[in-house]
């Protein structure tokens, strides 16, 4: 699904991730969207991400994050991005739910490739604590929420893949603007030069 991962519960059985039960699932192009509300503490180490970027955002409770040296609260204005080959620990506490958004890696560089007009020098990295409250954080949320609602209903948009591809580099592009990055100062000076 997002990762293969093991969780201990309360009793300290270890279960797959895969064995969660998604409240909703949708896909589109290199975006997956999912809902998850497990119920109780759990502890989580993810051991492959794959070519994914996974945000994770709380609709309810609190998770403790480890991304590498970061150590943080994810709250409802405080969401967590998991990035691959960077090592992460997650302990959701009882209560929590959270929308899960998986982006794919490969998708993102070559596009982010595209706007710089230039290879990467070095893997894209992202701040892991995102915050909510920042309008370009919400703008690329609101874009994420309508792509999944035009997905989950089967709209008819989602028969055109030329306009769901459009619709992927929306939200790819705005993900590459608002959340803080490596690539960040030159995306800006990028714009800048533009105006």
């Amino acid at each position: 699904m997002l990762a293969t991962v093991q969780i201990a519960s309360d009793d300290k059985t270890a279960l797959p991730f895969d064995h969660l039960e998604p409240v909703h699932l949708a896909t589109a192009g290199t975006i997956g969207v999912y809902y998850f509300d497990y119920g109780t503490d759990a502890q989580m180490h993810p051991n492959d991400l794959g070519d994914f970027y996974v945000v994770q955002i709380p609709l309810s409770g609190t998770a403790r994050i480890t991304s590498g040296a970061q150590e943080f609260d994810s709250t409802m204005s405080v969401a967590s991005i998991l990035q691959p080959g960077r090592p992460a620990t997650m302990q959701w506490h009882e209560g929590q739910s959270q929308l899960i958004i998986r982006l794919a890696r490969l998708s993102l560089e070559e596009h982010l490739q595209e706007i710089l007009g230039s290879p990467l020098a070095e893997p894209l990295r992202f701040e892991p604590q995102m915050e909510l409250g920042r309008p370009a954080i919400r703008g690329w949320r609101e874009s994420v929420e309508l792509l999944e609602h035009e997905v989950a209903n089967h709209a008819a948009i989602t028969a055109d893949s030329s306009a769901m591809e459009e619709f992927d580099l929306i939200v790819l592009s705005q993900f590459l603007s608002a959340q803080p990055n490596n690539y960040s100062a030159r995306l800006r000076n990028l714009v800048q030069s533009l105006t």
